[in-house]
């Protein structure tokens, strides 16, 4: 089976967390018996400096493990016309599928991440070449595609794919006349995560996350001087991992909140490296507005933490009272009652029984899920 990934973002740019996802799901469908994976990827460049667009390269090719991302480069003219820019886009991404089959055998299914730009001009592809769609929608606004200017291309991808997502609420509002949709959860390397647990002496509570609006790390900090003053946990420590545009809020907020010395800010880490934070913490926290799926939660179950979240959506399908606790967006009383809570009860939370639920999001678990709905596919064709 040939399959022919295409995303709407990838890590290249800036932002190398941007589509790691979809990165990984390729090398690990890339490691499935009959299965030959590829990806195609349009890479947008900001209007802000057209001239250096003009000298960049237009298209290159990313060797990659197991398989290989052939980018094409447009620019992005979205800020003029949306419309205009989805055009373009549609465009751009044949004429490099055109350039792809000089050198590669036509897919038997194309799979799109993300409804709009890559699922639209996908189901256009898919429709002129007889191909059949799959998309997967990961965008935490993924409402916004169905209003506005957005309405009509996303009409068109609910009638012309196979729709699914990567949490179940996502899939509860579609309009009824869409009968192919299935939940494709985002996989998560459990394995590398699955380090000896030893013991950990004191509230040690671990954060990853971008920088980004939504994340409310503000909220974390707030209940951190709660738990020290009012619960009178005084051996504790927050270890936050990422980066992003906000940083430098967060920490002037640390240092607002005399936290400066129960907190560490330590950047963007390895997989490897996250896995062994992770497993010198025994309490993960989620703070967000809204999160469609939350793979560090995936991340510290199957490193064997109990997770303390918020009921921002995607967590909720795997956090419940066996695996930590659920609390509402924005109360940081009940954010910090719910670290404590979870802190004092810590042999309540079967590290076992954790890395079981992680376990849902395999590797192995998700491409087989991705491997049926190629296959439903293929027999109705």
């Amino acid at each position: 089976m040939n399959i022919l990934v295409i995303p709407s973002w990838y890590p290249n740019g800036q932002d190398m967390l941007m589509g790691v996802y979809h990165k990984e799901f390729c090398e690990a469908l890339a490691k499935r018996k009959n299965i030959k994976v590829n990806m195609l990827f349009i890479e947008r460049e900001r209007l802000s400096n057209p001239l250096k667009y003009i000298f960049m390269k237009k298209s290159y090719v990313i060797k990659e493990s197991g398989y290989q991302t052939f980018v094409k480069r447009m620019l992005n003219v979205e800020r003029i016309s949306f419309n205009w820019q989805m055009k373009r886009y549609a465009k751009a991404l044949e004429k490099a599928f055109q350039k792809y089959l000089k050198n590669n055998p036509k897919p038997d299914v194309l799979h799109a991440e993300v409804t709009i730009p890559a699922g639209y001009a996908a189901c256009l592809l898919g429709k002129k070449y007889n191909i059949p769609v799959v998309v997967t929608e990961h965008a935490s606004y993924y409402k916004d595609f169905f209003q506005g200017k957005n309405k009509k291309y996303t009409e068109f991808v609910l009638k012309n794919a196979y729709f699914t997502a990567v949490s179940k609420y996502m899939l509860a509002d579609l309009p009824s006349y869409v009968k192919r949709k299935k939940v494709i959860p985002n996989l998560v390397d459990t394995e590398c995560f699955k380090l000896e647990r030893k013991p950990i002496k004191g509230l040690r509570i671990a954060k990853v996350c971008a920088f980004r609006k939504g994340k409310r790390i503000e909220d974390l900090l707030s209940a951190l001087r709660i738990i020290i003053d009012e619960y009178k946990i005084k051996d504790v420590h927050l270890t936050i991992v990422g980066d992003g545009y906000l940083k430098e809020f967060y920490q002037n907020k640390c240092h607002e909140l005399n936290l400066d010395s129960y907190v560490d800010f330590v950047g963007r880490k390895s997989k490897l490296e996250i896995a062994q934070i992770l497993n010198e913490n025994n309490v993960f926290v989620i703070t967000s507005t809204n999160e469609t799926f939350c793979i560090p939660g995936i991340e510290a179950l199957a490193s064997g933490m109990p997770v303390v979240s918020t009921k921002c959506f995607g967590p909720e399908e795997y956090i419940d009272e066996e695996s930590g606790k659920l609390v509402s967006v924005g109360n940081i009383k009940e954010i910090a009652e719910a670290i404590a809570y979870v802190y004092q009860n810590l042999d309540h939370y079967k590290v076992n029984n954790l890395r079981a639920i992680a376990d849902r999001y395999s590797a192995k678990n998700v491409t087989d899920l991705a491997i049926k709905v190629y296959q439903e596919l293929l027999e109705e064709k």
